[in-house]
């Protein structure tokens, strides 16, 4: 019997983190929401990447690897460049117009939950660290030193990265 590995993709993304963003080719193994919400993976593999820190004047200036490794605790927020690539991810068919602050940017869009979940404790019924937020509006904070899409059809926040929220 001859066993087959789950297929291996890349896919753009822009990541941002409290200190820095990223651009690159994320790279997932199956599932492509199962690979990134896995409670077992603390990291998550960037080639063909980019980065370059938030603060404004920082001495370290953007670089590119072929490969960069990011903690997946240390991400805020999200983006899938590919469109193909947003229209494939399944999102809960319940969703609540918040706005979410975090160390970086406000968003404000449709978090997507479990039908039985109130909005108080929503966070506790998502699978993953990496909420989905459709429609979202993104407010930045900080100037950040690549362009980010201000609007999203869909982008990817972390629960462990939210300061607060609160309905619209």
């Amino acid at each position: 019997m001859v066993f087959q590995a789950p297929p291996t993709q890349r896919h753009e993304v822009q990541i941002l983190t409290s200190h820095f963003q990223f651009d690159g080719q994320l790279e997932t193994v199956g599932s492509m929401l199962n690979f990134i919400n896995d409670p077992a993976r603390d990291s998550l593999s960037l080639y063909d990447a980019h980065t370059a820190p938030l603060a404004p004047g920082s001495p370290l200036k953007g670089f590119s690897r072929p490969h960069i490794v990011v903690r997946r605790p240390q991400i805020v927020l999200l983006y899938f460049t590919a469109a193909e690539t947003r229209a494939s991810i399944r999102t809960h068919a319940r969703s609540e117009l918040l706005v979410a602050y975090t160390p970086v940017a406000i968003c404000q869009g449709h978090f997507h939950m479990p039908a039985e979940a109130r909005v108080r404790d929503f966070l506790d019924g998502i699978k993953g660290d990496l909420a989905i937020v459709t429609e979202a509006r993104i407010f930045p904070l900080v100037e950040f030193p690549a362009s980010f899409p201000t609007e999203a059809e869909l982008v990817m926040i972390s629960r462990s990265q939210l300061l607060s929220y609160h309905p619209t």
